[in-house]
């Protein structure tokens, strides 16, 4: 014995005899079995489509207060909103072909509704509905791609340098601070050779997840190549970003990190630079200004964190 499917709808209409006959139309079908929900009206439609799960609504074009027609064209979102099927009870050509326009997915007389016939509609809108959406899930999946690494889940190098050119041109003009945070995880060669790169890859992976849990919403963390990351910190003074990149080291070096079953030691070197807010910021200068830090923390034993201030730079 073959189970139907469950698929619940949503019948606008305000007339007793039509939402009767349709309600029949859907109990006869055999293929999906109808959980079927009735509003009179399009008032207060928006919130109940918020508050309840619906696969599908019938709409009627005539409706009290504000037509079905007008409640479609007032929708700003109608591309999260569950497909919707425009019942009327005229087969005015023009009325039909305004109903698409403005976001349904199909035209509907009632003359027609009969269980094959309104069964069938609803079965092949619901299969449209669910290729667009796995079109939309894929769309929004390439675009995510495109500015996030697929190792750690942070964003990429590409990314980073959008924001970094768009927050020093906010910070000179308006003003405030950046801070920068290079980190490098230390020996990590030795780490590939040892465990191999897959094993390699989880501390990635892990070091992303601690970083990305430890930074506010308003702040920017990449992976920048290799065993590299970095952060990119909006009005957050040196002191601040200073206190972060401590506590990040700490917090990897404490826990350690698990690697094919057993807790294998992991530290990491900082180097943070800030912004003085004397001049107008650029990209290149904060990057240049945090890897130096890097590289001086690195140089004088690795597990630490080194900063330096804009004076700090060397001139060309």
């Amino acid at each position: 014995m073959s189970t139907r499917r469950t698929v619940r709808v949503l019948i606008v209409e305000d007339s007793p005899t039509d939402e009767f006959l349709t309600r029949r139309a859907l109990d006869r079908y055999a293929e999906i079995e109808f959980d079927v929900e009735v509003v009179p009206s399009t008032k207060g439609l928006n919130r109940l489509l918020d508050s309840v799960d619906v696969d599908v609504v019938l709409l009627d074009y005539n409706l009290p207060g504000r037509t079905g027609l007008e409640f479609l064209r007032e929708l700003s979102d109608i591309g999260e909103r569950p497909p919707i099927i425009m019942l009327t009870g005229s087969g005015d050509e023009f009325v039909a072909k305004e109903a698409i326009l403005a976001g349904a997915v199909d035209y509907f007389l009632k003359s027609r509704i009969e269980p094959e016939a309104l069964g069938s509609a609803i079965s092949k809108c619901l299969q449209a509905d669910a290729r667009k959406k796995a079109a939309r899930r894929q769309r929004l999946e390439t675009e995510r791609l495109a500015v996030v690494d697929a190792l750690t889940d942070l964003y990429n190098r590409r990314y980073l340098a959008d924001v970094l050119r768009r927050e020093c041109g906010r910070v000179a003009r308006y003003g405030g601070s950046l801070s920068c945070l290079m980190v490098d995880i230390d020996g990590f060669k030795q780490y590939n050779d040892v465990y191999g790169h897959l094993q390699g890859d989880v501390v990635l992976r892990q070091v992303g997840r601690l970083i990305s849990g430890s930074i506010s919403d308003c702040d920017i963390a990449a992976r920048y190549g290799g065993d590299e990351f970095c952060l990119l910190l909006t009005d957050t003074s040196h002191e601040g970003a200073l206190d972060l990149a401590e506590r990040l080291r700490a917090g990897i070096a404490e826990r350690g990190l698990m690697v094919g079953g057993s807790t294998v030691p992991v530290t990491a070197s900082f180097g943070v630079f800030t912004t003085t807010g004397n001049s107008a910021p650029q990209a290149e200068v904060l990057i240049e200004g945090a890897d130096l830090a890097l590289r001086r923390a690195k140089a004088t034993g690795k597990n630490q964190v080194h900063a330096i201030s804009e004076p700090a730079l060397p001139t060309s």
